[in-house]
């Protein structure tokens, strides 16, 4: 289960508050791509700047749309390990394919604080855990042999993976490994990675899931070719802090409204001007992709 292109989607705004109804369009839509799975609450959802009761309804939101059609994640962050416990509990009677739990951000433990912190989650839940490394956030690494070690736990089951430094090791470990990092994509496959938690498949996916295709079928350089291709794209998806360019993005396809939480802000004038020029981009890489594989 814990492979192929997940989307960490976006939490849309109208006006200050959860706007449910693009929420649900978004998620029907995203459903029909091919995707894996959602990860809902995450990073790109602003789970950190939502409350509690809007947590709720997001998770609601989406599950009453994805109706079991898709296996869907909640992503679970914070600095206590506790509150981390409390949150897997208030989440745990909902029917979600487990949670992505990052490391304690700002009180950086060492990596016998980081293993603990991981197995009290396990203890607490029955479902699958994905842990999710990502140091520019939270200010310390799952190093691999702290991840050999929770690979251990019966329902700690794979890592979303950041740091393209710890591909190759992460990969010969018995855990699957998703990307956690856009344009280091291609290099976590090469590397045996499973497949990516990415951003950027709210404007790509059916590419991110054919480059995938073709790595997995031996093609590599086509898949290099067509990934090369995209970078430039992914690049701008990320050139304003996470998801402010998705939105934007997201907002010229009339989809969302481009609202994001303070202390986020909008993508510029300027970004989003260079945005709406990767329409026609895309739309030729599209039709190359059509054109290799028939």
């Amino acid at each position: 289960m814990y492979s192929g292109i997940w989307l960490p989607l976006v939490t849309p705004f109208r006006s200050g508050e959860v706007d449910v109804e693009a929420l649900q369009t978004l998620t029907e839509h995203y459903a029909r791509t091919g995707i894996a799975g959602i990860v809902a609450l995450g990073t790109t959802g602003e789970g950190a700047l939502l409350s509690e009761i809007e947590r709720v309804t997001v998770l609601q939101s989406i599950g009453d749309v994805v109706a079991g059609r898709l296996p869907v994640l909640v992503g679970i962050g914070g600095s206590d390990t506790r509150e981390f416990v409390r949150e897997i509990q208030r989440f745990d009677r909902w029917d979600v394919a487990g949670f992505l739990v990052s490391a304690p951000a700002y009180v950086c433990p060492d990596q016998l604080g980081i293993a603990q912190h991981f197995e009290r989650i396990a203890r607490a839940t029955g479902r699958p855990i994905v842990l999710y490394d990502v140091p520019h956030r939270t200010g310390v690494s799952i190093e691999p042999d702290t991840v050999r070690r929770l690979a251990e736990c019966d329902n700690i089951v794979a890592i979303k993976a950041c740091a393209s430094r710890h591909f190759d090791a992460l990969c010969d470990l018995p855990i699957n490994v998703l990307c956690g990092t856009d344009e280091a994509f291609v290099d976590c496959l090469a590397a045996g990675g499973h497949g990516g938690i990415l951003a950027s498949a709210h404007v790509c996916a059916d590419l991110l899931i054919e480059v995938q295709s073709l790595m997995q079928a031996g093609d590599v350089d086509t898949a290099r070719r067509i990934f090369s291709r995209l970078k430039p794209v992914i690049k701008l998806l990320f050139a304003a802090p996470n998801p402010s360019a998705i939105k934007a993005m997201l907002s010229l396809e009339g989809r969302i409204s481009d609202e994001v939480r303070m202390p986020l802000t909008p993508a510029s004038a300027e970004l989003v001007a260079q945005l709406g020029e990767t329409f026609s981009v895309l739309q030729d890489l599209r039709a190359e992709v059509a054109a290799a594989v028939q």
